[in-house]
């Protein structure tokens, strides 16, 4: 089942949410030419406002000069800072079994928006504070458990043959997107399952599924990729993916979301880009 949020209307113009992983944040921060395309492209009939998460932050701080350039242009555009993993399953909790109604953004970034909306501003005041940097120290040394676990994890699910089949993939993502659930919210699953005696309806957690399924092609679907560190964040970023109208990503992620539209409904209206479409 596809959920598809209200468009987001400002000043009786619709405008629609696209968000772009951290490799095409860095790319369009680095190169004009593409940040042109972008900007022609977000500003066209179907207007589009770009979005990224916190973690794509994270990345982005390892290297300064890009960081600061990210800051100094999409601060110009005009853009939104996404919800977290948590933050959104929390919602799709909340408004069970139906999370048409969730908000996928937090804060917006204007020119136009003072102080409190200026993104240079916002984020040097918010990593002048130690608890959040701590929290990126966090983050930053558990890509590597947070990969290690996944990939320890795959030999436990082998195929049935050479590779795996349809059937399977679908119950990998029910299984692993109900443990996730499971174990991130246990007091609810249990409720729902245990005491209410319900079949939990996976449909209702589109961030759990869409996280599952990057799992699924970075992990299990083919053999030969070898995974890193950055597919954690990867994972994380993709919770926001089915709340979004389009998204701007590398080219592994773009081809996974293709292979996830041929099988399950829950993003078949999502356009999928990669740089490539926006280099001139």
């Amino acid at each position: 089942m596809t959920y598809r949020r209200e468009v987001l209307r400002i000043n009786g113009t619709d405008y629609h949410l696209v968000l772009l992983d951290t490799n095409a944040l860095s790319e369009f921060s680095r190169h004009s030419e593409s940040m042109r395309e972008l900007i022609t492209w977000s500003l066209g009939s179907k207007k589009y406002v770009p979005c990224f998460s916190a973690f794509s932050i994270l990345e982005l701080r390892h290297r300064s000069d890009v960081f600061d350039r990210f800051k100094e242009l999409f601060g110009m555009l005009g853009c939104f800072l996404v919800k977290g993993h948590e933050d959104l399953l929390e919602e799709e909790v909340q408004s069970y079994p139906d999370p048409s109604g969730i908000v996928p953004v937090s804060v917006a970034f204007t020119i136009m928006g003072g102080e409190g909306g200026n993104l240079d501003h916002v984020l040097n005041t918010a990593f002048g504070v130690k608890s959040t940097r701590d929290r990126e120290k966090y983050w930053n040394e558990a890509r590597d458990s947070i990969v290690g676990g996944i990939a320890s994890r795959v030999a436990n699910f082998p195929p049935d043959g050479d590779t795996y089949g349809p059937a399977e993939e679908r119950l990998f993502v029910e299984w692993v997107g109900f443990e996730q659930i499971g174990m991130r919210k246990p007091d609810f699953a249990k409720q729902t399952v245990r005491v209410n005696e319900q079949h939990m309806d996976m449909s209702a957690f589109p961030s759990v599924k869409a996280m599952t399924y990057a799992v699924w092609h970075k992990f299990y679907a083919n053999k030969d990729r070898k995974w890193d560190q950055g597919d954690a964040y990867d994972i994380i970023i993709s919770s926001a993916i089915p709340y979004m109208d389009a998204v701007i990503t590398e080219n592994q992620m773009a081809d996974g979301l293709r292979k996830t539209q041929r099988v399950d409904d829950f993003i078949e209206d999502l356009e999928i880009y990669t740089l490539k479409d926006f280099r001139p």
